[in-house]
């Protein structure tokens, strides 16, 4: 045998080896390209479940359940640049004479606020016995009427606004017999309506 010969045979036998070593990474490569399977009908998407897009979300807060104003004090200032304290507030009439009515709300807070010729008190008409609003003769709905302060009773619920001066309040309006739940607003803007949702356009009477 000549000495080409096992040169020959080291060559055929070292191609060989890299040969086999390019086939297995062939192989390991088409194993790392196959797509992974497709999620079957009954596997849900990432991000996705069962229930409804509102699931987990609380509900809407029943009326009943939403804030209600009981009172609260601003400082505004006016088209003449001064400055005012204004009060505004929800509760029942404590005592009542010809120039002061004290009112207290559902969480203790009390108030004496003076009255003058300058206040308006505006009354509602009591509802019908089913709860609906009272209705004249004629079948109309009857209208909140301006009264003397002696037509306010201890232990009526008013909704009452006034001005602060000193250590003392003048009430501007009181409001008497008025729906008090949430959403009803005072209607002290100037008839607009701008209270809290559903003002009723009181605020002509009171501001002159």
């Amino acid at each position: 045998m000549s000495v080409r010969e096992p040169w020959r045979l080291r060559k055929a036998l070292l191609a060989g080896a890299v040969a086999l070593a390019l086939t297995g990474t062939a192989i390991g490569w088409s194993a790392t390209d196959v797509p992974s399977p497709s999620p079957s009908p009954t596997e849900s998407a990432p991000g996705q479940s069962g229930q409804s897009g509102n699931a987990g979300k609380p509900g809407k807060a029943d009326k009943a359940q939403r804030p209600q104003h009981l009172h609260s004090e601003s400082v505004v200032k006016k088209a003449d640049g001064t400055f005012e304290t204004r009060l505004s507030q929800q509760g029942t009439v404590d005592s009542v004479n010809g120039s002061s009515v004290t009112v207290k709300s559902e969480d203790g807070f009390t108030q004496t606020y003076a009255v003058n010729s300058e206040t308006k008190i505006i009354k509602f008409p009591p509802p019908a016995a089913d709860g609906s609003p009272a209705k004249g003769g004629d079948g109309k709905r009857l209208r909140p009427a301006e009264v003397a302060i002696g037509e306010i009773a201890r232990g009526e619920s008013v909704r009452i606004s006034g001005v602060k001066s000193g250590n003392g309040v003048t009430a501007r309006q009181v409001v008497e017999g008025a729906p008090t739940g949430p959403g009803k607003g005072m209607g002290m803007g100037r008839g607009h309506g701008h209270g809290k949702g559903h003002g009723h356009g009181l605020g002509k009477l009171k501001d002159r």
